[in-house]
């Protein structure tokens, strides 16, 4: 996850020094210079003055040691004592740790529909709202409030939980103070009269009644393989798709399908095998005898995979497959209507799957490296119960994701960006230093920002949205930012300033300073594709050679993102 931070300086009665207020006296001579060649209002310089002077500081603090990319100060783990059966209730405990001199720290405990509160933890306040998530099945129960926490000092919070649903439970705690933000699960599958901690992987699918839709309509379809052969005396058909985290129902392109002959005895027989199509529709064709003479006995199995990525358990290393009901003796046609995976559960899975296909239709080329003649296909690993994340492993070449993460479609994006570059690069990752925890909005260093703020960009440019958008609902906006924007630092070592900078370079939403509009899969990709940048600075050179603009009109968009070079 990523988390926003506040910049800000310490409070005090003393006079204050003007110079102080700045990083460096470059920032603020950069600043001035911007009012009087009037990009900048005056009152922008004023407003950084008056938000330095009252923004909170950002104590020093040492994160805690963890497997994903977005290390943090907090830490909290979610523990219930035992896995309640229907009617049943159970303890949960809640365990907030910090790093920090001492914080108070906002909490907001979750429960989905099949939980319901029997005492919440001391210090929060319960409420209940209404979810289109799926895996909240129409309300949510929340536990919301403020608790102090103390360095070296644990915190444990108690309350009861009550199941009153059969089905697959999430019981999540967001935790934040300041800059720093984690957040913990813990999982359950609630039975009529044994239940289990974890959530165990469902493969039935169940027939739709909405009609879907495409979640990235502004994409032009790219086949990630071979359409499946329409020639046979029998078809199966149907329409593969999921519902989304705003519980939208949505199609499921480019997804690997089969049609099987159900066999009493020995292996299933296959027939057909193809990928859905634009619309997320298969046509599977086949001679319609079986060896008994009679007709075919029909099912379908659908899975997220195909030449290019896989969205696949972390444990098995394999893809998440579907199967619908068989229809014996299927005659002619089988038409198998709107199918989507039957438990809510599953659904981020195939979420994840769509998103990839978002990235796969908009990035140029025959293999995510245009340069490729074997093409390097994109691993995620997900599980409707992860806690693995969220991180790209150099060793792996995989992106691990917790189970909530693909409710935020840019935060995959994101984590796949750095499989990209890394990818292109050939596995010549660039070094980032002071990377972790890294912060949109503050300082790291160029290198991290460079590696942060392309992966960002990468799925802005996908999405065509320049918001960060994480799971929960919180957004950042991305591209308004510029001068005394409050609580973002200056420069190129800032990945939220390389981000603005990348995307104003193409967009055309234009501000004062920003006349940039270029295609952002023409220069960009191609300078990108055609270097290993080290640093926003080195890959603005690469544009150089390249024969792209780096004259006064593409320096005013890195002006404007604070970036003066």
């Amino acid at each position: 996850m990523v988390t926003v931070a506040l910049n800000g300086h310490q409070r005090g009665s003393a006079l204050v020094d003007p110079d102080s207020l700045f990083s460096t006296l470059r920032e603020r001579d950069l600043m001035i210079r911007q009012v009087l060649r009037g990009v900048l209002p005056p009152t922008a310089l004023l407003a950084a003055v008056l938000s330095a002077t009252t923004a909170e500081a950002a104590a020093p603090c040492t994160p805690f040691d963890g497997p994903g990319e977005w290390r943090s100060c907090l830490d909290v783990s979610v523990h219930l004592a035992e896995a309640p059966a229907l009617g049943r209730e159970a303890r949960l405990d809640i365990d907030l740790r910090t790093t920090l001199n001492q914080s108070d720290v906002q909490l907001d405990v979750s429960l989905p529909a099949g939980l319901e509160w029997v005492q919440t933890p001391a210090g929060l306040t319960s409420h209940t709202v209404a979810s289109a998530a799926p895996t909240d099945r129409g309300r949510a129960h929340h536990a919301t409030g403020t608790s102090h926490v103390v360095e070296d000092t644990p915190l444990r919070l108690t309350g009861r939980v009550r199941a009153v649903a059969e089905g697959a439970a999430q019981i999540q705690v967001v935790a934040r103070a300041g800059v720093e933000s984690d957040r913990g699960s813990a999982f359950l599958t609630v039975g009529a009269q044994r239940s289990q901690h974890g959530i165990a992987v469902s493969e039935g699918t169940t027939r739709a009644a909405a009609t879907p839709t495409s979640a990235h309509p502004h994409l032009r379809h790219k086949p990630a393989g071979d359409v499946a052969a329409t020639l046979g005396t029998a078809c199966a058909t149907g329409t593969w798709g999921y519902v989304d985290h705003d519980g939208i129902a949505r199609i499921s392109p480019n997804a690997k399908v089969w049609a099987y002959d159900d066999d009493t005895s020995g292996p299933d027989d296959l027939l057909a095998t193809g990928l859905t199509d634009a619309n997320g529709q298969f046509r599977l064709c086949y001679e319609n005898t079986d060896e008994d003479g009679s007709g075919q006995d029909v099912y379908v199995r659908v899975a997220t995979e195909n030449a290019h990525w896989i969205i696949r358990n972390g444990r098995s290393r394999k893809p998440y497959s579907f199967y619908t009901d068989v229809v014996p003796n299927a005659g002619a046609a089988v038409e198998f209507g709107t199918v989507r995976p039957a438990d809510p559960a599953m659904m981020r899975g195939v979420e994840a799957f769509d998103t990839m296909n978002a990235a796969w239709n908009w990035t140029p080329g025959a293999c995510w490296d245009a340069r490729d003649t074997t093409c390097r296909q994109g691993k995620i690993n997900w599980a409707p119960d992860s806690t693995d994340g969220t991180y790209y492993s150099l060793q792996e070449n995989a992106v691990h994701l917790a189970a909530e993460d693909p409710d935020s479609n840019i935060l995959v994006l994101h984590e796949f960006g750095h499989a990209i570059m890394d990818d292109v690069y050939e596995d010549d990752f660039p070094p980032a230093p002071n990377c972790s925890p890294h912060y949109i909005t503050k300082t790291s260093s160029t290198g991290c920002a460079w590696t942060e703020g392309f992966a960002t960009w990468y799925g802005v440019a996908v999405l065509g949205d320049p918001t960060f958008r994480w799971p929960g609902g919180r957004t950042l906006d991305l591209e308004g930012p510029t001068w005394g924007t409050p609580n973002w630092d200056n420069g190129d070592a800032v990945e939220g300033r390389v981000l603005g900078a990348m995307i104003d370079l193409y967009d055309t939403a234009n501000e004062p300073g920003d006349t940039c509009a270029e295609n952002p899969a023409g220069p960009l990709w191609t300078t990108f594709l055609g270097h290993v940048s080290d640093t926003f600075r080195q890959f603005w050179a690469h544009r150089a050679a390249d024969g792209y603009d780096v004259g006064p009109n593409a320096l005013s968009c890195l002006y404007h993102n604070t970036i003066d070079y």
